[in-house]
C-alpha cells in the first residue's frame, strides 16, 4: 500500500511539474505573442488603442489555452471545468451586465471610431472635447475646464453630435448693419464662398437672420471648414473689403 501511495505521489508530482512548466512556457510565449501582435498591429493600423486591444486579447487567449492544458495534465476533467466556468460566467455576466455593456460599447467605439480623441462631441447636456477613450468610459473636457466621465454605453445608445466631423469645425461669420447692408451681404456670401479651398460642401453652408430691425440687421453665415485652414479669416477679410460700412465678425461656432 505504501508503494502504491509512493508511486501515486511521484506520478502526481511529475504531472504537477509538467503542468508548472507548461504554465511558465505559456506565460513566456503569451508575452512574446502580445509584443509581436502589438508591433504588427501598430504598423498595420493607425489607432494604437485598437492594436493594444487585439494584443491583450491574444495574450489572454494564449494564457487560457495554457492553463487548460496544464489542468488536463493534472487529471482535471476539462469538460466539467468548462461547464462550471460557463455557469460562473453567466452568473457574473448577469451581475456585471452594466460593466459588460460599457465594455462592448468601448470595443465598438475603438473599432468603428464614430469620433476621435480631440473631437468635440455633445451628449445630452454635456459638450466637450474627447480627451481619452477607455474600454468602459470616455473622458470629455468641457469649455469650463471640467472633466466629464461618460459611460461608453451612453455614447452607444444616445444621440451623439460630433461637432468636429474629423478635421472640420463649424464657423460663423456675422455681418451687421442697416437693411441695405444686410441685402448686400446676402448676395456677397455666395460669391465669397465660391471656390474657396478648405470650405466643406457637406454639411452645406447656411445663412441665418439673427436680428431684423429698422436700424440694424445681423446676417450670419454658418459653414464648415478645415481646422488647419486660414479660409475663415480670408472670407472675413473679403467681406470687410466689400462691405466697409458693415461690422464683420468671425468665430468658431459653439452651436
Amino acid at each position: 500500500m505504501f508503494d502504491n501511495l509512493l508511486v501515486g505521489g511521484l506520478d502526481l508530482a511529475r504531472r504537477a511539474f509538467v503542468a508548472l512548466v507548461i504554465i511558465l512556457i505559456t506565460i513566456a510565449l503569451a508575452r512574446r505573442l502580445k509584443h509581436r501582435v502589438l508591433r504588427t498591429g501598430t504598423q498595420a493600423v493607425e489607432d494604437k488603442a485598437v492594436a493594444t486591444l487585439v494584443a491583450n486579447l491574444a495574450y489572454v487567449g494564449a494564457i487560457v489555452i495554457g492553463v487548460v492544458t496544464a489542468l488536463s495534465m493534472l487529471g482535471t476533467d476539462v469538460n466539467a471545468l468548462i461547464t462550471a466556468l460557463g455557469v460562473t460566467g453567466l452568473a457574473f455576466s448577469l451581475a456585471l451586465q452594466d460593466v459588460l455593456r460599457n465594455f462592448v460599447a468601448g470595443l465598438y467605439i475603438l473599432l468603428e471610431k464614430p469620433f476621435d480623441i480631440g473631437d468635440r462631441v455633445a451628449l445630452r447636456d454635456v459638450d466637450g472635447v474627447v480627451e481619452n477613450i477607455d474600454l468602459r468610459t470616455t473622458y470629455l473636457r468641457t469649455t469650463s475646464g471640467s472633466q466629464v466621465i461618460v459611460p461608453n454605453s451612453a455614447l452607444m445608445t444616445d444621440i451623439v453630435t460630433n461637432r468636429s466631423l474629423g478635421r472640420l469645425q463649424a464657423y460663423s461669420i456675422s455681418v451687421s448693419g442697416g437693411p441695405e447692408i444686410a441685402a448686400k451681404a446676402l448676395t456677397r456670401y455666395t460669391a465669397v464662398l465660391d471656390g474657396k479651398r478648405g470650405v466643406s460642401t457637406q454639411p452645406e453652408p447656411e445663412v441665418v437672420v439673427e436680428s431684423l430691425d429698422v436700424d440694424q440687421t445681423t446676417i450670419r453665415l454658418r459653414f464648415w471648414a478645415d481646422k488647419q485652414s486660414t479660409v475663415v479669416s480670408e472670407i472675413a477679410r473679403e467681406l470687410r473689403s466689400q462691405l466697409p460700412e458693415a461690422t464683420v465678425s468671425a468665430k468658431a461656432d459653439d452651436s
